[in-house]
């Protein structure tokens, strides 16, 4: 097994489609079909089912996966070792991030990493919280970017800082009555407001759509959707279009300095989640890793 081979059945086999995997991997879709069907001749099995332009992994697939991780994880580590005892400082550090943080920090994360070591570089895999926690386990990642709690048992981590969760309103609507309230970051509205206008919502399995839930509807029935959406950049943008309002994470802001959307804090519930960079326990830590969890640190959050 070499790293692309794997790369190309991982990429698949996450997004359940063949064109979707070629777009990524930028490759023509008729080039990874066969190469996949190639890898399933070799092994003697097929890692995937298909149907009608649909993949669906089999359980074939889930060993071959599995085996994969491990084998390229220590190789991985192996690298990094090596690399440190040598000092030659080059290579890669593999990454794991939401695509909205891969968007507004990662960027200035990679800029100031390929600083201190020109010859190395960041593999950045967006991927949702719960992704993060499964692929970190698995060894797919040096170091992930996610939101606390995480399992103590299973990873080491250092929090990066508290944001706030606001409500973003369209600009073109008219201006909430609010009121300054101590520690808060914009002025302040109750959150029984977001029972009296439309919503733009994450899907349900997404973590940031399950805090709002449970903080702030408390099980209660809540208003229908506006629209629901997979991304923050992607509700910020229904936001921005005037769709509806929305309740997301501060640090969105940096998307919005044109004046399209408004802020608002929870005057009667101080709602915040904390971002930390997170690594396995039984891993060590390499020195070139350490030093990019020190970049992390000094990025504006």
């Amino acid at each position: 097994m070499n790293t692309k081979q794997f790369q190309y059945v991982l990429t698949l086999a996450h997004e359940g489609s063949f064109s979707r995997a070629a777009d990524l991997l930028n490759i023509t879709q008729p080039s990874l079909s066969q190469y996949v069907k190639k890898i399933e001749k070799e092994i003697g099995t097929e890692l995937f089912a298909r149907t009608n332009g649909d993949v669906r992994i089999t359980d074939a697939g889930r060993i071959y996966i599995e085996a994969g991780r491990r084998i390229l994880d220590i190789e991985h580590q192996m690298e990094n070792a090596i690399n440190d005892i040598a000092e030659c400082k080059t290579g890669s550090l593999i990454v794991g991030t939401s695509p909205y943080r891969s968007a507004s920090m990662m960027p200035a994360i990679a800029g100031k990493f390929k600083q201190l070591h020109p010859n190395m570089y960041l593999v950045i895999r967006e991927r949702t919280t719960a992704e993060l926690l499964d692929g970190m386990e698995q060894g797919e990642f040096d170091l992930a970017v996610t939101l606390l709690p995480v399992d103590g048992k299973r990873f080491s981590h250092e929090k990066l800082s508290e944001e706030e969760i606001v409500l973003a309103v369209p600009a073109e609507w008219e201006r909430l009555p609010a009121a300054e309230c101590s520690g808060r970051r914009h002025p302040a509205v109750s959150t029984a407001v977001l029972r009296k206008y439309p919503l733009v919502m994450l899907t349900e399995t997404q973590y940031m759509q399950q805090q709002v839930d449970d903080l702030l509807y408390g099980g209660e029935e809540q208003t229908a959707p506006a629209v629901v959406v997979k991304s923050l950049e992607a509700q910020i943008e229904m936001v921005r279009s005037g769709v509806g309002a929305a309740v997301v994470p501060s640090g969105v802001e940096r998307f919005c300095r044109d004046g399209s959307v408004v802020f608002y804090s929870f005057s009667d519930q101080l709602l915040k989640r904390e971002p930390a960079v997170i690594w396995r326990k039984n891993v060590r830590l390499s020195k070139t890793a350490q030093e990019l969890i020190d970049v992390i640190k000094t990025i504006e959050w």
